[in-house]
């Protein structure tokens, strides 16, 4: 699908939030693709409405405004397929990064067994970014980030599953 853009959270926040410092820059760019559609999925929505109902302090006008900007963008579902994508990168994850034994066997098998609270930065995962990428490669989507803690991730979907469409932009410029 060389005609549509999956955005993740941090680009799409700054799309939709006008008082966001990178709005005008990311909005700029987004415009200059030219491309047809450009998406989420249901994973961001949930991210995005999470940030709201944790921010209640903030502008309502400005809550209201980025909600709006939110329901006019089409979001992709997680459905089964998804899920393999997921299980793929998650698993392949898990060998290239998590704790091994004297044997070479994986000591840990699930993000909630690794107790250290660096283990997930270690391992370069969150659960929500591997949904959103799962997406962008079930798809074939091309997908734009400004989160560089993406790379591991994005890079086993690159070896193993042949995924080379994704971007990481710089929110600070405009280039």
């Amino acid at each position: 699908m060389d005609d549509v853009v999956l955005l993740d959270t941090t680009i799409a926040s700054a799309v939709w939030d006008l008082g966001d410092p990178s709005h005008q820059s990311v909005f700029q760019r987004i415009s200059a693709l030219g491309v047809d559609v450009v998406t989420i999925c249901a994973v961001t929505t949930g991210e995005a409405l999470y940030g709201l109902q944790v921010s209640p302090c903030a502008d309502p006008a400005r809550h209201q405004a980025v909600k709006q900007a939110l329901a006019a963008y089409r979001a992709w579902p997680i459905d089964h397929h998804t899920a393999e994508v997921f299980a793929t990168l998650r698993g392949r994850l898990f060998e290239k990064y998590s704790p091994r034994n004297a044997r070479g066997r994986l000591t840990k098998k699930q993000p909630e067994e690794l107790i250290d609270e660096t283990s997930a930065k270690t391992l370069g995962i969150q659960e929500n970014d591997l949904w959103i990428i799962s997406v962008a490669v079930q798809y074939d989507l091309r997908f734009i980030t400004s989160d560089r803690k993406l790379e591991r991730i994005l890079q086993i979907a690159s070896e193993h599953l042949a995924y080379s469409r994704a971007e990481i932009w710089d929110r600070s410029t405009s280039d």
